[in-house]
């Protein structure tokens, strides 16, 4: 399958001694003659909406983006008419990206929003142009619809689903652990 917004990326065992995509799925936003940008979806960090933003009251997990730009906050989400602003990266799933951040303050405070409907990251994921093209022919990634829940979805068991879905004899990488060093 080829690439393109709206596709998850799962990481192949080849992948297993990267210390960022080791076990990740990722879920693309753009791809492109310009490159192409994705968010792991299964890497939480220690930090919470709220002990950036302690004026938000609400206590939303985020997430490891990828190690470009890990200073910055970036955001997907699925509702278009309460947070302006964003863009369509997945029209069947009816996915955005970015928006109104002052917006998402008030939906907090006056709770409209929740972790149903957004998910916040740290950073993202970067590919110049022909890179993800070339990393996918050296088998570093699968390359597969989205068929879950990007807002729900368990982050310790996601990557083993995929793999295994995939092809049903990657099950041998289903109990490896995400530190292979430990093994």
């Amino acid at each position: 399958m080829k690439p393109g917004s709206g596709k998850l990326l799962v990481a192949t065992p080849e992948l297993l001694l990267d210390h960022i995509f080791n076990q990740s799925v990722l879920l693309l936003t753009e791809h492109n003659d310009k490159g192409s940008m994705a968010f792991i979806l299964n890497k939480p960090v220690i930090l919470r909406l709220n002990d950036i933003f302690p004026e938000i009251p609400a206590n939303i997990q985020l997430w490891n983006g990828g190690p470009v730009e890990t200073s910055n906050l970036f955001f997907i989400h699925n509702v278009p008419g309460l947070i302006p602003d964003g863009f369509l990266f997945d029209p069947v799933k009816k996915l955005y990206i970015g928006g109104d951040f002052a917006t998402i303050k008030h939906l907090f405070k006056e709770n409209l929003l929740d972790q149903n409907n957004i998910r916040f990251f740290l950073g993202y994921s970067g590919w110049a142009p022909g890179q993800l093209t070339g990393e996918i022919k050296e088998k570093a990634w699968f390359v597969t619809p989205n068929d879950i829940n990007v807002f729900d979805i368990n982050p310790r068991n996601i990557w083993k689903e995929k793999i295994i879905a995939i092809n049903p004899e990657n099950v041998i990488w289903k109990n490896a652990p995400l530190n292979p060093y430990l093994n």
